[in-house]
């Protein structure tokens, strides 16, 4: 299994983004990504998971790289358990190093203050010790930012104190932007963490066209299908390089023959609507409307910036006329009626 992963993450994969996400740990800064559902967003994380044993074209670089990946899903809501889940991620990500983190003479009563401790000695040995550069890869932190509190995230800020800064770094995955995300706090007005990267937050977009086609052969590899190169580019163009609807445009293109090219046939099917529905889920709720007024024609001139907003995340392709990522997005916008 690991050898497919690893074939399919080549060099060349979303290489302005890996290239950028390096550039940005080796200098220490924190950065955010934003993206629609299914997007490719866990390619990225599970690249930079293989990265040190697995892209040795990368040298010196990655073997001083670490990416404790933190999955903000399993967050069950306690300060005390998102630094056990970043402690795990930092453990795992440094396995096989040698430092000595030191427990200090004072031992906090409570269990956030001992996790956070452990943690923060944790990284100081890595960092100060080693001299190693550490990015904690916080995917799906919506809800983290969401609910915060406020002094929680400042934490993630302190983490970075006493020699680390320079050394630590955040990459944050979000479906929707962490200001608005974190407005109850309110995140940006008063947040350290948030000042760290609220300059470089950037869109996670559709795959390019390279990086679409060499997913479908690889999907097409492991298949077995032996689907046309033709056959592959038909699929991008229904798909815009939606990793997501990528996959499931594959899989109905093999299951069904060549006989279903048309958009509404792939629309059409029950599999593709809800991932359509993900994807317009995962918007804000003001975004939501603009998107199905838009898709609709029934646009106004209010609309203009949340409409530029959708271009930019990859939403849009232009934003006059109105064009859609894909076809398929277009059709299901343009029929959908809300919640039955």
């Amino acid at each position: 299994m690991l050898n497919n992963v690893v074939s399919r993450y080549r060099p060349a994969y979303r290489t302005a983004e890996i290239d950028f996400i390096i550039g940005c740990a080796k200098r220490g800064e924190s950065l955010g990504f934003v993206g629609m559902a299914g997007i490719g967003k866990s390619n990225v994380v599970n690249f930079l998971r293989n990265l040190q044993n697995n892209a040795p074209d990368k040298g010196e670089q990655a073997s001083q790289l670490h990416f404790p990946i933190v999955d903000a899903i399993q967050w069950q809501g306690k300060p005390e358990h998102l630094w056990q889940l970043m402690l795990n991620a930092l453990n795992m990500a440094t396995e096989g190093l040698a430092f000595s983190a030191k427990s200090g003479k004072v031992i906090p009563f409570s269990d956030d203050e001992r996790l956070f401790k452990i943690l923060q000695e944790q990284v100081q040995a890595v960092c100060q010790e080693l001299k190693h550069q550490v990015m904690f890869i916080l995917d799906d932190f919506d809800r983290v930012l969401e609910t915060g509190p406020l002094a929680l995230l400042e934490q993630l800020n302190v983490l970075r104190s006493e020699g680390n800064r320079g050394f630590l770094s955040y990459l944050v995955f979000t479906k929707r932007l962490p200001h608005i995300l974190g407005q109850n706090h309110p995140l940006e007005n008063k947040s350290k963490f948030y000042d760290l990267f609220r300059y470089h937050i950037y869109a996670l977009e559709p795959y390019t066209h390279d990086d679409a086609l060499r997913m479908l052969d690889h999907l097409n590899r492991l298949a077995g299908s032996g689907l046309t190169f033709n056959q592959l580019e038909q699929i991008y163009r229904l798909t815009g390089g939606h990793a997501g609807l990528l996959k499931l445009v594959f899989n109905v293109w093999v299951e069904g023959g060549a006989a279903g090219v048309k958009a509404k046939y792939f629309a059409d099917r029950p599999e593709i609507k809800q991932e359509c529905k993900r994807v317009l889920g995962s918007l804000h709720e003001h975004e939501q409307e603009v998107a199905l007024r838009a898709a609709r024609g029934q646009q106004t001139a209010q609309d203009q910036d949340v409409l530029d907003h959708l271009w930019r995340r990859g939403m849009l392709t232009q934003i006059s006329p109105v064009s859609w990522f894909s076809p398929l997005m277009a059709l299901f916008l343009g029929s959908y009626e809300g919640e039955n």
